[in-house]
């Protein structure tokens, strides 16, 4: 993998297919509830390169709020329903690309 962190989904599918090809993560955000590029990203990107954003500012489930790491778990509910898998396997999946990622998450994260 490139190791790049990606946001594509206002490029449309034809950038998501290009980013997938490059090798690249795609990050999915609490503005997945009303965000349509958001949902793009989640349906079209295999979800083993996808991972969580937990920090963008303007990504919150309320636009014009600023997003809080608090609000990972709206994006994992988000995810399990358009994958129509459980929240654990969410968390399981994104928890394991991320630390592909970031391998020096290791260290500091216990599983």
């Amino acid at each position: 993998s490139s190791g790049i962190n990606a946001e594509y989904g206002d490029g449309g599918k034809k950038a998501i297919r290009q980013g997938v090809t490059d090798g690249h993560y795609f990050s999915v955000a609490p503005s997945i509830v009303r965000d349509p590029s958001q949902q793009l990203v989640a349906t079209s990107v295999p979800r083993d390169r996808v991972v969580l954003e937990s920090d963008g500012p303007g990504l919150g489930p309320v636009k014009g709020q600023r997003n809080s790491p608090l609000n990972l778990s709206i994006t994992v509910d988000a995810l399990a329903k358009l994958w129509d898998c459980s929240r654990e396997d969410v968390a399981d999946i994104t928890t394991q690309n991320a630390l592909r990622l970031f391998p020096k998450l290791k260290s500091v994260v216990k599983l």
